[in-house]
């Protein structure tokens, strides 16, 4: 029952000539520059993918040479990865012996679905989902089982008593800089680490985080918050509940918790400084947003986004970059998987981001309510609750074209404003119906409401009288 991920067919990737093929660790390193992308279908297996052959490279190779940003054609030297032949038995997704990302340090144990590792498949008792599973009658393929495994340090949430989340707690967004081959993507995130390196869960799969001080590098991004063993794979052959590949399947595994991560006390503290998120205006890593929340809860994540991006960029960074995220909430309720890639965004851009992330568009709505009217104690929250249910849709047109944005000038950014116009036209039907003079008036205020994207006039000076001149 072998299945070595060093030669197995099993990491699906794109290469530049428009092939699309499944191969191996060694395959992909060794194609690494004739490769575009990891061409899994869901972005949380591509970020997964692309963190562990990251981690790879640290450990057979350490820090890169010199600056370690080559260009797209270069590839990477087979004597890198003599270590990968070295340790083989660390890449066996199965067998009696050492495993991949799994052990088991209890005999006898519970055993739930393998699905448990590929979050957008149901498990338990939940009948009734867009894509029906059934518990030890639907299975996860081989590969998918190691892309779910490869998910575990990146994407794992809380998952009730003992079960904890992944090293940045709550999946955070992730921001990875992007080349034109796999090759010049790994080496923009291949930076050199001034701290010891640490060790993989490959080789120690019970590795536990340190209670104080910095978590290495190859120890975070790869520390296993849940502990697995898979079942052997079963005959007869059907298809993948993930996949849809038919082959022998994993219906059962161990996916048990390792108990509490948490510190004791404000006197032990543990710094783990992760490669790929961006960090707020207050400094704190940056989660997705809540889309049940509110209803415009999700509607203006891309601008708090962009401006964490240029927070953390030099300069005028020329590079693109890819941004994923996972919702969820109360931890173990998933909401969905979210990608885009952001271009590059020139810092004289920022202003502008930031005047449309603060426009008070409902508040200037309230004013023209109240200035129409009677004001009345629900005058806010009638604003508030027009603006916020035309905002996704608006939202979703103008992030769609943040190329052009950035890209353009004023007319480019007033081009954006306009996008509330028509909404904001069926609004004012809405808050101002009737065929008086003043209902039309109103009308007319209500749909011409949009964000004031102009550069600030500079007010006149009024002219003072002169010393000394005549009265």
């Amino acid at each position: 029952m072998n299945y070595n991920l060093l030669d197995e067919e099993w990491i699906p990737v794109f290469y530049r000539d428009g092939i699309v093929k499944r191969v191996g660790i060694r395959k992909v390193l060794e194609d690494v520059h004739m490769i575009r992308q990891i061409a899994a279908s869901n972005p949380m297996d591509r970020v997964a993918i692309l963190r562990f052959l990251l981690a790879l490279l640290y450990w057979c190779k350490g820090n890169p040479p010199g600056e370690g940003n080559a260009v797209s054609g270069d590839s990477f030297l087979a004597d890198w990865f003599a270590k990968l032949g070295d340790n083989k038995d660390c890449f066996n997704l199965l067998g009696g012996g050492k495993r991949f990302y799994q052990y088991n340090s209890k005999s006898g144990e519970e055993k739930l679905s393998a699905n448990y590792l590929v979050q957008e498949v149901p498990t338990g008792e939940k009948l009734w989902h867009f894509r029906h599973s059934t518990d030890k009658i639907n299975g996860l393929c081989p590969a998918c089982c190691a892309m779910g495994l490869l998910r575990l340090p990146v994407f794992a949430t809380s998952g009730g008593r003992g079960k904890s989340p992944g090293v940045n707690q709550k999946p955070p967004i992730y921001v990875i800089p992007v080349g034109i081959s796999l090759a010049e993507t790994l080496r923009l995130s291949w930076q050199t680490s001034k701290s010891d390196l640490g060790t993989p869960a490959w080789e120690k799969p019970d590795l536990k985080l340190p209670d104080k001080g910095n978590v290495p590098l190859l120890t975070g991004l790869t520390w296993l918050p849940r502990r697995v063993w898979l079942d052997n794979p079963e005959e007869p052959k059907a298809n993948c509940i993930s996949c849809g590949r038919k082959e022998r399947l994993i219906r059962l595994s161990v996916f048990a918790g390792i108990g509490s991560t948490k510190t004791d006390g404000d006197a032990q503290v543990r710094a783990w400084s992760d490669p790929h998120v961006i960090c707020d205006s207050g400094g704190d890593v940056m989660k997705p947003s809540n889309a049940l929340g509110a209803s415009d809860a999700a509607a203006g994540q891309w601008t708090k986004i962009m401006i964490g991006i240029l927070e953390g960029q030099k300069n005028n960074d020329p590079r693109r970059v890819w941004v994923v995220g996972f919702a969820t909430v109360q931890n173990d309720k998933y909401l969905e998987a979210m990608e885009y890639v952001s271009p590059s965004t020139p810092h004289s851009q920022r202003k502008k981001i930031t005047m449309w992330q603060e426009d008070k568009l409902k508040d200037r709505l309230r004013e023209i309510i109240r200035g129409t009217r009677k004001p009345r104690k629900d005058d806010a929250c009638v604003a508030t609750s027009a603006v916020a249910s035309i905002r996704p849709y608006v939202e979703d047109k103008v992030s769609a074209r943040a190329s052009e944005l950035v890209a353009g000038g004023e007319d480019a950014w007033e081009q954006a404003a306009s996008e509330y116009s028509p909404m904001m036209a069926a609004i004012a039907k809405s808050l101002s119906p009737g065929f008086t003079t003043a209902a039309v008036q109103r009308r007319k205020q209500i749909a011409s409401v949009k964000p004031n994207m102009l550069p600030e006039s500079k007010t006149a000076r009024k002219s003072g009288r002169k010393k000394g001149g005549n009265e």
